[in-house]
């Protein structure tokens, strides 16, 4: 749970920043502490929904651009997947592809 506390919190400071609002002055438009605002910030602790709507009004943003993040391990698992079948012969590097396009569906 902390690597997604960590990436919402760094959502919503960026969101913050963009708007160019302090902790402070975005805590009064929530209506929660600058405590609070530091907190989600820094991946301490998360939100209820009715203060997420409360957020995302302040910030002028929709709920779903603050869960767009890169899950965990993404980067790892494409790094691994590219170096096994860098490995293959072209022939099974096909049959490699054919098999992932199928988890696409």
């Amino acid at each position: 749970m902390s690597y997604f506390l960590n990436e919402f919190g760094k959502k919503i400071k960026g969101y913050r920043e963009l708007c160019g609002y302090s902790q402070e002055k975005l805590g009064e438009l929530v209506d929660v502490s600058t405590k609070t605002i530091a907190f989600w910030e820094n991946g301490k602790s998360f939100i209820e929904y009715p203060t997420l709507v409360r957020l995302c009004k302040a910030l002028d943003i929709e709920e779903v651009q603050l869960f767009a993040f890169k899950p965990e391990h993404s980067d790892y698992y494409t790094d691994q997947i590219s170096a096994i079948v860098s490995k293959l012969s072209p022939a099974k590097q096909k049959q490699a592809l054919d098999i992932i396009k199928t988890f696409d569906n």
